[in-house]
């Protein structure tokens, strides 16, 4: 005899096609099964409904990427490829040593061929005509603000060899006159003096104010400035 469903049966059936659509997402899945039971006595034919529920977990993405890691390729992490320098990076640039403090010509020193003097830094700067710096070179001159006093000068003569007025046991070589002291002496470049034969100071000295105004120079420096400097030269003293 075909079985009778009763009216709870059909609204299970009804709400199972309703919401298969959204189970095929969820992971839950139900499962319905009708068993009919028939009196011997009455000949009734009784229907019992029994819903069976199974639930199948489905793992996260995050899970996932928990468990294997980031950009899983077939079960297996990313591998990088070898990698090659093509072209060899660029030298560092040349590191330059830093400036000596006496080397920074002093500003407002003139232009064009001309030697410049400073007292501060006991040093010689000399340029061409074309604002060229062609030497530079230690002194030792006087520190007060004069003998001489800074400005502009010219060279107005020259010796081979002289000595002190003051003193004529000191005697000194290559000397290019450009100034007049307080006292009315010369004042000028020229090499380290010597009395008695022996110099008055070492070439280690120069750069220190030792002088009484002229301005002491190393033999070699010496010949050099008698050779370039001649009359009529600019030579300009800075404090």
């Amino acid at each position: 005899m075909p079985a009778r469903l009763g009216l709870p049966a059909i609204v299970i059936a009804c709400s199972l096609l309703v919401a298969a659509p959204a189970l095929a997402d969820d992971t839950t899945t139900d499962t319905t099964t009708e068993t009919t039971t028939e009196t011997p006595t009455t000949g009734e034919t009784t229907s019992t409904t029994a819903v069976t529920t199974t639930t199948t977990v489905v793992p996260t993405v995050a899970a996932l990427d928990a468990a294997d890691g980031p950009a899983i390729a077939g079960g297996q992490p990313p591998v990088r490829g070898t990698q090659f320098q093509i072209n060899p990076p660029p030298p560092p640039p040349p590191t330059l040593p830093p400036q000596p403090w006496w080397s920074i010509v002093p500003p407002n020193s003139g232009s064009g061929r001309r030697a410049v003097y400073s007292k501060t830094q006991q040093t010689v700067w000399v340029f061409d005509e074309y604002n060229t710096l062609i030497k530079m070179h230690r002194v030792s001159g006087k520190q007060t603000p004069y003998d001489p006093a800074p400005g502009v000068y010219r060279v107005y003569s020259r010796s081979r060899y002289t000595y002190s007025i003051n003193n004529p046991s000191i005697t000194w070589g290559y000397m290019v006159r450009f100034a007049h002291g307080l006292q009315d002496g010369n004042i000028g470049f020229h090499e380290i003096p010597y009395q008695y034969g022996r110099p008055v100071q070492s070439e280690a000295q120069l750069g220190q104010a030792l002088s009484g105004g002229c301005v002491r120079q190393a033999v070699s420096d010496a010949i050099w400035m008698w050779e370039w400097a001649g009359v009529g030269t600019v030579v300009v003293v800075t404090p």
